[in-house]
């Protein structure tokens, strides 16, 4: 696949790069395994384990039985019926015991894995193996989004894209984020090859797709890209010169709007609907016993509970846990992780270099992105440990805008 499809082999990479890149993630992708299987050894609390063992359960107990009745299943077809719902209850995690009205993201990794089951056998590295290979397409077109504007620093891309160890991780496993990766970055491929090609029909039919896979995966995530994904499109079409006020306005716009949106009709109560998220992790938090607990900032219906909380979720959601928090050998790799991401930071705040004109919008989608989602965790999510999985989606772009932004040239000529 590596060698054959146009996708890579367009890609910039050379196939010798992509090869050892993608053993690598898969390797890491079987790690998770064997740190799920004899380090956390509860396997009725690792999300690993939990999406294959109910794609199991629905190809022994509904697929060899009633065939119909599964695909019914995965297609969400009649799901409420007496007969599905039984087996469904049956299941250990299609219902959250916690879950408010926001859609329940479980099923779809539960639908993805019960399709894998039914060529894998129940061998669960062959849904590593797809899972990390899905994840790998969605990396490598972060990669090409960002290499059509910056050829000449293919080695700091590769490492934001690809290289980053948390990224690593948790996106190459049986997780959502290894689903929700290839999602944003097909997506993301796709959109800037909408803009610049005149042959435009596939790459709709891509964005379509991958809107969609992100509606049903993680459905915040699509929310946050939205506001600037319309900027985009209005300084693309319209010829708009300030690039960075536009994205400013639209998303500033966006989000009074999601504030208001109650009073336009009470199903679009998007601030409750994150207050009653906020209050699922802290319920999940207790009842689960989460060792790495953090204290959040209660959310309410006024705007002043998310805008005075707001700064501490920032920093929550980018620099935690930090050195002075680590409880073990996984906290040390993330705090790791994000002390240097404190310090690259600083580097380009002393040694920045102003992108050039068709690199901003880009630039500014990915800021936009890292922004936003990052104080959604941190306003919601009351555990380190599940904030450095959340925080994976932004990272390939957060580490790419610093990298591409510091002026290294700079840096060599002043000390060495």
């Amino acid at each position: 696949m590596l060698k054959k499809w146009t996708f890579f082999k367009n890609s910039g990479i050379s196939f010798k790069t992509l090869s050892i890149l993608f053993t690598l993630k898969f390797i890491v992708g079987v790690s998770v395994y064997y740190v799920y299987t004899y380090y956390y050894t509860d396997r009725n609390t690792a999300d690993v384990f939990k999406y294959f063992d109910d794609a199991k359960y629905l190809y022994e107990n509904v697929y060899k039985i009633n065939p119909l009745r599964f695909w019914k299943i995965i297609f969400g077809i009649q799901n409420e019926s007496s007969e599905i719902r039984y087996n469904l209850l049956e299941t250990n995690y299609w219902f959250k015991p916690h879950s408010s009205n926001i859609f329940n993201d479980n099923r779809t990794v539960i639908r993805f894995n019960a399709v894998i089951y039914l060529f894998s056998f129940g061998y669960y590295h062959v849904h590593t193996l797809v899972l990390s290979t899905l994840s790998f397409i969605g990396l490598t077109g972060i990669f090409k989004a960002f290499f059509i504007h910056f050829k000449n620093q293919k080695k700091e891309l590769i490492i934001a894209c690809f290289l980053i160890p948390s990224v690593l991780f948790w996106g190459s496993g049986i997780l959502k984020e290894s689903i929700l990766l290839f999602g944003i970055g097909l997506f993301v491929f796709a959109f800037t090859q909408f803009l610049l090609v005149d042959n435009k029909i596939k790459y709709i039919f891509l964005i379509l797709i991958t809107l969609g896979l992100l509606a049903i995966t993680k459905t915040y995530v699509l929310i946050v890209l939205l506001p600037s994904i319309l900027a985009w499109v209005l300084i693309q079409y319209l010829k708009i010169n300030k690039i960075g006020l536009t994205f400013l306005i639209i998303n500033l716009s966006i989000i009074t709007l999601a504030f208001n949106a109650k009073k336009i009709h009470p199903s679009l109560d998007f601030t409750g609907n994150l207050k009653y998220k906020q209050q699922d992790f802290i319920n999940v938090a207790r009842d689960t016993k989460a060792g790495s607990t953090i204290k959040l900032g209660i959310l309410d219906d006024t705007a002043w509970s998310y805008i005075k909380n707001c700064p501490e979720a920032f920093l929550n959601g980018l620099f935690r846990p930090t050195l002075f928090e680590i409880k073990n050998v996984f906290f040390s790799f993330s705090a790791f992780e994000n002390t240097i991401l404190f310090f690259l930071i600083l580097l380009l705040i002393f040694f920045f270099k102003k992108p050039q004109k068709e690199q901003l919008p880009l630039m500014y989608f990915g800021l936009y992105f890292t922004i936003l989602l990052t104080l959604l965790i941190g306003l919601t999510v009351p555990v380190l440990g599940a904030i450095v999985r959340y925080k994976t989606p932004f990272m390939p772009f957060t580490l790419s805008i610093i990298l591409l932004s510091i002026d290294f040239k700079k840096i060599k000529s002043k000390f060495f």
